[in-house]
């Protein structure tokens, strides 16, 4: 089965590369821009931006995206779509105006400091607008978001296996290859995302102790991970627009109402104190809708916001009319992949609306 998928996959691969190349997509999304009223908005999704000289362990084209990859990225957008920034695309849906062209928008989340050292550039020289939404708490410390401090733990540790049988049972995960220790690492993120906040602390605590590293591992790797207040003003300035994404990225769905709402409205308090803005738009961590609930949805409401993201996958259909409930497609790459992911959605749409006919 598996090798069945990695043939499929580079059969597809070769074929968007070939697609791309040509121009084809390119012609597609004339094509489609000629013949549709309408079009869906896709907001795009990454984290980090890394180069040759960064430190993590991999976690996929989402998390880790190349720079050399973003690059080719924003050279083939501006040249095949209309680049909106998020307050851009709240407006369109108040106003109900609907997206008359092929429209995206790029976001990045947690606020990490490659974003302003690596992509923050490109996006400048390219005059492309994006939006970062900031776990607020780590802003300006050598801290990363937790599941990124994992990460670097493995990276640290000098042992070769480990076993904490609170969080994975009996079992013993070897750690002594980089391979071993990316299995290692998205394993345990995921299972720590599904236990209660308190308990999800607890455990990470007991497990820096069985790899025998710092709780603040990961700190001689840079000064450090996140963002700074002067950096996020210059951007601001800019032009990139600043969110919130709450104030120690918790799974806001394993901690109770009130605490989670703490979280939502301390955020945007000290965004707006910092940056003095008024922070319109906000992504909730993790992203799942499992990890959020109507209740915090409509305190977002109540406190000011005008946006949520998520992480589910999907373009924004201007039909729906709800801002609250915005999805996203994570970043892939080869620009190619990327490339024909994002027009099969906007062909896909085009076909749905005009005959009821899906696209895969």
């Amino acid at each position: 089965m598996l090798k069945k998928r990695r043939i499929k996959y580079f059969i597809k691969g070769m074929l968007f590369l070939s697609l791309f190349y040509l121009r084809i997509f390119d012609l597609i999304l004339k094509l489609l821009a000629r013949v549709c009223r309408e079009h869906p908005c896709i907001i795009l999704l990454y984290h980090r931006i890394v180069d040759d000289s960064s430190e993590y362990l991999n976690k996929g084209p989402v998390v880790h995206h190349q720079i050399k990859d973003f690059k080719k990225e924003i050279t083939y957008f501006k040249r095949n779509f209309q680049i909106l920034s998020m307050d851009e695309v709240v407006n369109h849906i108040k106003l109900d105006k609907g997206f008359k062209r092929p429209s995206i928008a790029i976001t990045f989340d947690d606020g990490y400091l490659d974003n302003y050292t690596l992509a923050y550039p490109v996006l400048k020289k390219h005059r492309v607008p994006a939006t970062i939404y900031l776990t607020t708490g780590l802003v300006g410390t050598p801290d990363g978001i937790w599941t990124e401090q994992i990460g670097l733990a493995f990276l640290e540790t000098k042992k070769d296996y480990f076993n904490l049988s609170a969080l994975l049972g009996d079992k013993t995960i070897p750690i002594k290859t980089k391979e071993e220790k990316e299995q290692a690492n998205s394993e345990v993120s995921e299972t720590l995302k599904l236990r209660p906040d308190d308990e999800r602390r607890e455990l990470i605590h007991k497990l820096f102790e069985e790899l025998e590293v710092s709780e603040k591992s990961g700190r001689h790797f840079g000064e450090r991970m996140m963002l700074n207040w002067e950096e996020v003003q210059e951007m601001r300035k800019d032009g990139i627009t600043i969110g919130s994404h709450s104030h120690t990225h918790p799974i806001l769905s394993q901690m109770s109402s009130e605490k989670a709402k703490d979280e939502i409205l301390n955020s945007k308090k000290v965004v707006e104190k910092n940056v003095d803005i008024k922070v319109r738009h906000f992504s909730f961590p993790n992203g799942r809708e499992e990890d959020f609930s109507e209740e915090l949805r409509d305190y977002c409401r109540e406190v000011g916001f005008e946006s949520i993201c998520s992480v589910v996958y999907g373009p924004y259909d201007a039909s729906k009319k709800d801002p609250f409930a915005l999805k996203r497609v994570g970043a892939i790459h080869p620009v190619s992949m990327m490339a024909g992911e994002i027009v099969r959605l906007f062909f896909r749409s085009a076909v749905r609306k005009n005959g009821g006919v899906s696209v895969d």
